[in-house]
């Protein structure tokens, strides 16, 4: 439901198994990102890893440079990071978290872009069927914004990585599942 490519040219996918999951459903018990390779350089992946496995309803990945990954699932957003070059995420660091009784799979946060300066970090919030929701953005174990709603409509919000202050800078849409900037910073999004 969303990839990217890392800085050796690997595509990053991931792997849904927890978006209305049947009862009899035999796949894996949690979502996984997976890693393709091309290790011969003739243009097929051959090559299949796990990065990451965990979370549920994942929805949005964006590459953060020099092995770390941004993940949107619909209850929170975190920061992956491959600390000792192995192609799999050792740490996992949840900097937006979603508390609202709504649990529909996917109208929650979604759709990652960076500033090219890697500064700051932008997500959606589908329209979450109206119902109340506080977003709650944090450096480290610091709460830093928290932020309420419900009945807008959906919503996008900026990130700044380093102060973890979070602004919302647009409503009125139904599920932001796509955003992306251009190198002068002009949004596109995908409703």
């Amino acid at each position: 439901v969303g990839c990217a490519i890392d800085e050796n040219g690997r595509v990053l996918v991931i792997e849904s198994h927890t978006h209305f999951r049947p009862e009899d459903y035999t796949g894996p018990k949690e979502d996984r990102i997976l890693a393709f390779s091309d290790t011969n350089g003739d243009g097929k992946a051959d090559s299949k890893e796990i990065f990451f496995e965990g979370g549920t309803h994942t929805m949005s990945i964006a590459s953060g440079g020099r092995g770390c990954f941004y993940v949107a699932t619909r209850a929170e957003v975190f920061r992956l990071k491959d600390q000792n070059g192995d192609g799999k995420a050792e740490s996992k660091e949840v900097i937006v978290t979603l508390k609202t009784p709504g649990k529909y799979p996917h109208n929650g946060l979604c759709g990652l872009a960076l500033t090219t300066d890697r500064s700051r970090l932008y997500f959606g919030l589908g329209e979450n069927l109206g119902k109340p929701y506080e977003i709650i953005s944090q450096a480290g174990q610091k709460e830093i914004t928290r932020l309420k709603g419900g009945g807008e409509g959906g919503n996008i919000y900026s990130y700044d990585l380093q102060s973890g202050v979070l602004v919302r800078i647009a409503t009125g849409f139904w599920n932001p599942f796509g955003i992306c900037l251009t190198p002068e910073g002009r949004m596109f999004c995908v409703d």
